[in-house]
């Protein structure tokens, strides 16, 4: 049986209640309508008061006085002094206060900002830099204020999207996309100040196929700024986006990805980023040296070596990765300004890094890697390292039967002489403690032909007369029974300037004391060196 409406069945007292209640709705409905314009114009008068330099235009405000709501639909930000591209368009935001709040007699909004899109490109960034001004102090909590003057107890983000780009029509852009970040009790409705109570949450995609996720906790309200910590990973984030940055350090990166997971922590009292595992899987880097450039890398390693002293054992700063792993990595230094130019690089690196941290009380570093110096031979090496002010490490490295052809380019910019045949091993331990160096390098060249007459024959007469005599004296060195080129070269003494850190020194260290070494069985007599050499 059909079940029908009758209005008579409605008590007449009733009667009036609905109709005040459908009454006001209608009213409130079309109040909201009608006040929709001067609402956008004061909701962007009020923001645009109180940013520095940066200015907000919104499409559409849609009030909702009824329950409590307002929603600024379209909202562009600029940068004053470069507004293309914008540096934020946001599909809307959305204000509303929290209902069961207001019956405790207290007073809090929920903010959800949907589809927000922030670009970001390089000359926006050289001026935010010259601004003088902190981005913190630009005005933003203050233009959000403006316009919802209550407390915050819930921050989301929908659909969010963060894209840099670096100006090169053919460089990837770096982009954070599919972000979902939801922060709750931001202004600490319910907890004591000086702890943790705001749970956050951030999931993305990062570089279009890496994942990231952070799940932590937040004092918003902390003096002088925000603290926050949590557990932060990494999945298979493509690392040849980085190219258009690392080129600026004559850095270029193709392929590879990292994986990383770890705690982090930021607040006034201290900053801490402690990953339990680094993976570095699938990594071609290479460095290139170029006249053009020489000044501007010597600048870039001060820089570099500045800010490690800076970092190192610093008061309240934590870095710390329990193990840094590399896998099938092709590794590779080309100098541009070399005659001629030359490339050495090593394929199939595998590294296990324990123990990298920037505080000595954590203990010593230790690493293995191994690999085939420019595709051949193999080469393997362990040791470690403790940041302290002066250099401390040790190395041990044995490489065997490179191709000594493959190393031409390097020997002709080198020593003026390149070979037709021989294999190259090098055996070295080198131990830097407390500003001493001891150790030993040697070389041992096998099969070794310098001279050859199809690849000489274009040589003036005089080089190709050079070219027989050293290997004529190259053979005086050979061990009757093996046939090989060999030669030892002792260290011991200072370690060198005080200046040097522990990297700086070990270049140093295998740059002169290996040409010490094969020098004297191998190209001519010895140079003078600035650590005592002990030659056999």
């Amino acid at each position: 049986m059909a079940l029908r409406f009758h209005p008579g069945a409605v008590p007449r007292r009733w009667r009036g209640v609905l109709g005040a209640i459908l009454l006001l709705a209608g009213a409130a409905a079309l109040g909201d309508r009608i006040l929709a314009g001067p609402v956008r114009g004061w909701a962007e008068r009020a923001m645009n008061r109180h940013l520095v330099g940066y200015q907000v235009r919104i499409a559409r405000a849609r009030p909702h006085f009824w329950r409590l709501a307002l929603a600024l639909e379209g909202v562009t930000l600029t940068q004053v002094g470069h507004p293309e591209p914008p540096v934020a368009d946001i599909g809307a935001l959305r204000f509303s206060l929290i209902a069961h709040e207001l019956v405790r007699f207290r007073v809090a909004g929920d903010l959800t900002l949907d589809h927000p899109d922030l670009h970001v490109n390089l000359d926006q960034i050289q001026t935010e830099a010259r601004s003088g001004k902190r981005l913190q102090d630009k005005g933003w909590q203050e233009a959000v204020e403006s316009v919802f003057p209550f407390k915050l107890n819930r921050v989301e983000v929908r659909q969010g999207s963060l894209l840099y780009l670096s100006g090169d029509p053919g460089d990837k852009p770096l982009r954070l996309t599919r972000l979902e970040m939801e922060a709750r009790n931001v202004r600490n409705i319910r907890a004591v100040k000086g702890t943790y109570p705001s749970p956050v949450s951030l999931d993305g995609t990062l570089f279009d196929q890496g994942r990231i996720h952070f799940q932590g906790e937040a004092d918003f309200l902390r003096e002088p700024h925000v603290a926050v910590r949590g557990a932060l990973s990494l999945e298979r984030v493509p690392l040849d986006r980085l190219d258009p940055l690392g080129r600026s350090v004559q850095l270029s990166t193709s392929g590879g990805t990292l994986s990383a997971h770890g705690q982090v922590a930021y607040g006034p009292e201290a900053r801490e980023a402690h990953f339990t595992e680094v993976l570095l899987e699938d990594l071609t880097l290479d460095y290139t040296s170029r006249a053009a450039t020489r000044e501007r890398e010597r600048a870039q390693a001060r820089m570099v070596a500045a800010a490690a002293r800076n970092v190192r054992n610093r008061k309240g700063l934590l870095l710390k990765v329990d193990t840094l792993r590399l896998a099938r990595a092709r590794l590779g230094f080309e100098n541009r300004s070399a005659k001629p130019p030359y490339r050495v690089f090593l394929t199939g690196v595998h590294m296990d890094l324990a123990n990298l941290s920037n505080q000595s009380s954590q203990g010593r570093s230790t690493f293995r890697v191994r690999g085939a110096l420019m595709g051949t031979g193999t080469v393997e090496a362990s040791g470690g390292f403790q940041p302290a002010a002066e250099p401390d490490f040790d190395l041990r490295l044995r490489m065997e039967d490179t191709d000594l052809t493959r190393l031409n380019p390097l020997l002709l910019a080198a020593t003026g002489v390149d070979v037709a045949q021989g294999t190259l091993s090098v055996f070295t331990e080198l131990a830097v403690r407390e500003g001493r160096v001891e150790g030993y390098f040697k070389p041992l060249v096998k099969d070794l032909r310098i001279y050859d007459a199809a690849k000489d024959r274009h040589k003036p007469l005089g080089l190709r007369t050079e070219l027989r005599l050293l290997q004529v004296l190259a053979g005086l060195f050979k061990s009757g029974s093996t046939k090989e080129v060999a030669a030892v070269t002792h260290l011991s003494g200072p370690a060198g300037s005080p200046r040097y850190g522990t990297w700086e020194a070990l270049g140093s260290l295998l740059r002169n004391g290996l040409i010490q070494a094969i020098r004297p069985g191998f190209l001519g007599p010895p140079r003078a060196a600035p650590l005592t050499h002990r030659h056999r």
